[in-house]
């Protein structure tokens, strides 16, 4: 299943945002914005939370939106877009390896730190972090 999300993650920056994230050594300590959306193999349910730090929010905003300073509701939109990008991306690879796949609507959780020690996935865009943590949601 992860290997679906570093496969997208890593086609939306380059595909969409025309950047190349790299591996992120150092979880960083500093408050993110968040995202999650549910989604779905078929057989288990799961929750993908998408992490970014704010610089690196600001980055894509410049790009998608050509907004160099985006204010704070564009910012948690662009958190949720975001999320909804990598997941909807990982459905069309699943697709493509004839794997079951459904997602539903993402939603911004807040701006908060990074969870430690349960990130599935920690990329940088420019020195900033990115995560995508995929959790089986329970209920």
């Amino acid at each position: 299943m992860i290997d679906l999300f570093r496969t997208s993650l890593e086609e939306v920056f380059s595909q969409t945002f025309g950047l190349r994230p790299e591996p992120c050594d150092t979880p960083p300590k500093e408050k993110g914005y968040a995202a999650q959306i549910p989604f779905s193999d078929g057989e288990r349910d799961y929750v993908a939370r998408v992490w970014v730090e704010e610089p690196a929010l600001k980055k894509m905003a410049d790009i998608l939106l050509f907004d160099d300073d985006p204010d704070q509701e564009t910012l948690e939109d662009l958190t949720s877009e975001l999320a909804n990008f990598i997941v909807g991306h990982a459905k069309m690879v699943a697709s493509d390896r004839n794997l079951p796949y459904r997602m539903q609507t993402p939603t911004f959780v807040g701006t908060e730190p990074l969870e430690s020690g349960g990130t599935s996935l920690l990329y940088k865009i420019d020195g900033r972090c990115i995560a995508v943590e995929v959790k089986e949601n329970h209920g």
